[in-house]
């Protein structure tokens, strides 16, 4: 099953060595109906040059009727993981 992004939610930092950037995507699936994905910011670097960077998705989650459930329903579960604030 392939997935289009259909919504981009704003950025949190959380407290994390490895990737604090992360985000919430709101995902369009095949069948008419959506899911969320968590996603985190990478830097891969090379004797101090920037090599590639960009955003990972974890799996999906979910299948919400409507993008706005998705997004509030993403954005409510990431933060209660990561102990960040609504």
């Amino acid at each position: 099953m392939t997935m289009q992004t259909v919504e981009t939610l704003e950025e949190v930092e959380i407290p994390s060595a490895l990737h604090p950037r992360r985000r919430v995507v709101v995902l369009l699936r095949d069948d008419g109906l959506f899911a969320w994905a968590e996603q985190y910011h990478y830097v891969s670097e090379h004797d101090g040059e920037v090599i590639v960077e960009g955003w990972h998705s974890l799996a999906p989650e979910g299948i919400y009727a409507s993008a706005e459930i998705a997004a509030a329903e993403g954005r409510a579960a990431m933060l209660d993981r990561l102990g960040g604030e609504r």
